[in-house]
């Protein structure tokens, strides 16, 4: 295992995580997505993407459907990026397992997505995750059918959660944390793609491809579901890892999408297609348009749009199924709705 000289003790981690709760007085509200700090101008200068970004809407009416046929000429017009040569880790969400919900990516998204980084070009193509709320992850790999693809696709798994780690330094961060510990597999890899599940989230509104990437935080050191990320606020977290680990694309799986008490509990929603692109901040607010959901109404999302890429209507184009063609009234979380009651809620989910 990765020793690392200047890692910080379990009981300093813990000291730590107590008196940030106490500083915030309680970790929901931060959680809640409520003061947020504007961004600073260091902040703002982490964005780097065109004037316009492009994301397409590729319809897949069913899991049953081929989608790599579309992914394929879409990518072309997105100009995706060459994998020739890469290594390219594919990171699903697999936090959790309800019977005949729709929690984690779908086995055939998975297939996709591998299916898409092949034809860029990938050298070789690795899937990791690491669950945020279940530990277990071997019944996580067999009761989703992910497992079950994986050894159809013949490719190698990496748990997240115990991978050897390296401090990453979080310059400017929102959160407040001067380091991230971040699994080897994600420092070093040369590609990394967001393969999400689209669901409604009751901490913060929503969860598409940036959310997604609390599952690169270990378990070993952060705890279930991640616990000083909660307490630092998951707005915050997510704008710092999205900074910090600079996604290539994402691929989110909204065939069967979840509404309703979100990120596990929820119900299916049958929306028919993917989102593909490479700005991560536009393919959200791009999620969040088709579910009838504002996506400057959701903090996380609308500071992305200020140090990660672009929201606005006028500074997204969307190729592909039109949005109005698509898009759908989801239920909202109660928890999200009722803010009081999002106490209750730290004990379920991520």
């Amino acid at each position: 295992m990765h020793k690392d000289p200047r890692k910080i003790n379990r009981r300093s981690f813990i000291h730590g995580c107590m008196a940030a709760a106490a500083l915030a007085g309680c970790s929901k509200t931060n959680s809640a997505g409520e003061h947020v700090a504007l961004p600073t101008e260091a902040q703002k200068a982490w964005k780097n993407s065109p004037s316009v970004s492009t994301v397409a809407i590729v319809p897949c009416p069913s899991y049953e459907e081929d989608p790599l046929p579309s992914l394929k000429k879409f990518a072309a017009e997105l100009k995706l990026p060459d994998l020739s040569g890469k290594r390219a880790i594919i990171k699903p969400n697999m936090v959790e397992y309800r019977p005949g919900k729709p929690v984690t990516t779908d086995p055939h998204a998975l297939k996709a997505a591998v299916e898409l980084a092949d034809h860029l070009g990938a050298k070789e193509i690795v899937v990791a995750e690491g669950p945020g709320h279940m530990r277990d992850t071997e019944f996580l790999l067999d009761a989703t059918g992910l497992g079950a693809m994986l050894n159809k696709l013949s490719l190698p798994f990496i748990d997240l959660n115990i991978d050897d780690i390296e401090k990453v330094e979080n310059k400017n961060g929102f959160s407040g944390l001067e380091f991230f510990y971040l699994p080897k597999t994600i420092v070093e890899a040369d590609a990394i793609i967001s393969l999400p599940k689209m669901k409604t989230h009751h901490w913060v509104g929503m969860t598409a491809s940036m959310k997604n990437f609390f599952g690169t935080v270990p378990g070993r050191k952060y705890g279930w579901p991640k616990n000083l990320l909660h307490v630092k606020g998951i707005p915050q977290c997510i704008l710092d890892l999205v900074h910090i680990i600079k996604p290539t694309f994402a691929l989110v799986d909204a065939v069967v999408a979840m509404e309703g008490d979100g990120p596990i509990n929820g119900t299916a929603k049958e929306m028919g297609f993917f989102v593909l692109g490479q700005d991560l901040a536009a393919v959200d607010a791009t999620c969040a348009r088709t579910m009838t959901i504002d996506p400057e109404s959701l903090t996380y999302i609308s500071r992305a749009g200020s140090v990660i890429g672009n929201i606005s209507l006028d500074s997204v184009r969307v190729i592909g199924s039109p949005i109005e063609k698509v898009r759908k009234e989801f239920a909202r979380p109660i928890t999200f709705l009722h803010k009081e009651l999002l106490a209750q809620s730290d004990k379920q989910g991520s």
